[in-house]
């Protein structure tokens, strides 16, 4: 069959429609992956290969010297990008360190704006939009920025979060961290490890911690990055320790009991608000709460604080300790003694006469006189330095409480 001559037309018509569809599915394919091939075939509406390759020579650049400014090549690439196709969003960071180097501040803000509402995944307009906001001092606009950043890349989350956790001593963060962190993001658990590792971080970081264990976000279990958390924070307040510790679950047997956990009926968390187990190579201490003991193992020869907790005694006064114990021997061999110190090295205390537990069952008083110590070291004292033995006690209750008024120096000229 011959063809007629609009058929060849035709026929020619459709070649080169179908070479030219060919060649831009060509070059929209490599816009990104190979930007510098999509650009050679010069095909028109190349402003996305032209931002990509843009952005290809910018990362190389940063990767060499973070502090180095845009090359003539990456801008000229940009601005052609951004007059063919001004959504290409790889050109827009480098216009605007580019516009920053002229000394255009106004225009580079404008266009960072623009690329901040362009795009929220593009991680050099992140960085660039989080300096921004530091620069200005608007430290919520900045943990807003962050936690956004690190929801749309895991790339960049180890940067990041040491940004985010140095954030937190900023008075901002206290109400921009909350509603982030309540939602209980993946980058969480990182953050609250980096918080709980620095002590400039520990005060604020516990405020935020206190926020979200309440209403509404009532992250209220523990983990564990929350027990190192107050374990550093008892250092600083141990009052802020004890609340944190009490709205994540710190029981006591009664309001009137001292001392956490006096029946060592569950495994001690909130250290040191509750039993701190200060095991050497000498001397054991466990807890075993099915049976409810504290178990204390000494070698011969031994003496040292096998167990301690950071309490708070209210005011001065008369305490009774009131102890159940086994095992010890009724020789002299071997002794346990609980002993109050104040754990505040600024303020002072007058010293306290510690308890001999001697007896199986027994109590003894504890005199708190007029002091400006509000936190004390209750610690068990384990002394088997006479022994040539070992020695096993079990201690089975140990309670603390305020039964008066402590006597005064005209009581004891009397006595």
């Amino acid at each position: 069959m011959r063809l007629s001559g609009k058929s060849y037309l035709l026929l020619g018509i459709g070649l080169v429609t179908g070479v030219a569809a060919a060649l831009q599915s060509f070059a929209i394919v490599n816009q990104r992956r190979a930007p510098a091939r999509s650009l050679a075939l010069g095909m028109p509406f190349d402003g996305a290969a032209r931002a990509s390759l843009a952005s290809l020579l910018q990362a190389v650049r940063i990767a060499k010297n973070p502090n180095s400014k845009p090359s003539r090549r990456e801008v000229e690439l940009a601005s052609q990008a951004f007059a063919s196709e001004p959504l290409a969003k790889g050109s827009l960071p480098i216009l605007v360190q580019s516009e920053v180097r002229q000394g255009k501040t106004g225009q580079a803000e404008l266009l960072l704006g623009s690329a901040g509402r362009l795009t929220r995944r593009d991680n050099l307009v992140n960085a660039m939009l989080i300096d921004d906001a530091m620069k200005r001092n608007e430290p919520k606009r900045a943990i807003l920025l962050l936690g956004r950043a690190m929801a749309v890349s895991y790339k960049v989350r180890d940067l990041y979060v040491g940004r985010m956790a140095a954030a937190t001593v900023n008075p901002g963060a206290l109400s921009a961290l909350p509603p982030l962190l309540g939602r209980r993001p993946e980058w969480g658990r990182e953050y609250w490890t980096t918080v709980a590792g620095n002590s400039a971080l520990v005060l604020n970081g516990a405020r935020v911690r206190q926020k979200i264990a309440g209403s509404p976000w009532n992250l209220n279990t523990p983990e564990e990055s929350d027990f190192l958390l107050i374990r550093e924070l008892a250092n600083l307040d141990p009052g802020a320790a004890l609340k944190l510790s009490q709205a994540l679950g710190l029981k006591r047997g009664s309001t009137s009991e001292i001392l956490a956990n006096s029946d060592f009926r569950h495994e001690p968390r909130f250290v040191p608000l509750d039993w701190e187990l200060l095991q050497s190579g000498d001397i054991g201490a466990d807890i075993e709460p099915e049976a409810g003991r504290l178990v204390l193992s000494s070698l011969p020869g031994s003496s040292g604080i096998a167990a301690r907790q950071l309490v708070q005694i209210g005011a001065p006064g008369r305490y009774r300790l009131r102890w159940k114990v086994s095992g010890l021997p009724a020789n002299t061999d071997a002794s346990l003694k609980f002993r109050l110190a104040c754990a505040e090295r600024s303020k002072t205390a007058a010293s306290i006469a510690p308890a001999s537990l001697g007896r199986a069952t027994g109590n003894a008083t504890l005199d708190v006189r007029v002091t400006s110590c509000g936190w004390y070291w209750a610690t068990l004292e384990f002394d088997t330095s006479t022994s040539t033995e070992g020695v096993d006690v079990e201690v089975h209750q140990l309670s603390l409480r305020r039964v008066g008024a402590a006597p005064t120096a005209a009581d004891s000229l009397r006595s």
